[in-house]
């Protein structure tokens, strides 16, 4: 009878060991299946802010206004004399940027159903529909305006009234003009000009 007893009590500790290494191993299971399922969340988000960013940087046509911004220290550099302010260049060059990238918004949110168009353009962020009008005007006004004030805070007010010039210029005059008449490009000439002004005036004030 004790053995029985005995053999009864190490088969209910043996269920009850292996019913906890079952739980255990499905509490493991499911923490793993948390954990991976976490990860491919946080992947996807990453992806999605890099598509993001990426749209965006399409609206700024970054490399074009790294340019414009790269033309704006060259006139720095030629205003300074003998001595650069590296400090004030820096914030010349960002402000610069900032504005150029409001103006190439602004001509792409004014160039929608053109650029809908042409093979060349149709994938841009706003014609293929990733990005909406709304978020798009929102980013050129916050280039603007952060833009103009770096200016004005950091140059002058020439240097700030050049750059809001070429935005109004490229914007509201180039860009329509395009449809209408190719003296566009004198436009546009007078548009590429500014910027090395830009540059200049930050660094001579005049």
């Amino acid at each position: 009878s004790k053995a029985g007893t005995l053999s009864l009590g190490t088969s209910r500790l043996r269920l009850a060991a292996t019913a906890a290494a079952a739980a255990a191993a499905l509490s493991s299971s499911r923490a793993l299946a948390t954990g991976a399922s976490s990860g491919r969340q946080s992947r996807s988000a990453f992806r999605r802010l890099k598509a993001v960013m990426r749209d965006y940087k399409q609206l700024s046509k970054f490399r074009l206004s790294a340019l414009v911004a790269l033309t704006a220290s060259a006139g720095f550099a030629a205003g300074s004399g003998e001595t650069i302010d590296y400090e004030k260049l820096v914030w010349t060059s960002l402000g610069t940027l900032s504005a150029a990238a409001c103006a190439n918004s602004l001509n792409q949110l004014y160039e929608v159903a053109n650029d809908a168009r042409m093979a060349r353009t149709c994938n841009r962020p706003l014609p293929a529909g990733r990005l909406g009008s709304r978020h798009a005007l929102l980013f050129a006004v916050l280039s603007g305006v952060s833009g103009l004030c770096m200016l004005a805070e950091q140059t002058n007010p020439l240097t700030t009234a050049l750059a809001a010039g070429n935005i109004a210029l490229y914007a509201g005059v180039y860009t329509p003009l395009k449809q209408l008449s190719v003296c566009n490009t004198w436009v546009g000439a007078v548009v590429g000009a500014i910027p090395p002004l830009m540059g200049w005036a930050a660094a001579a004030g005049e």
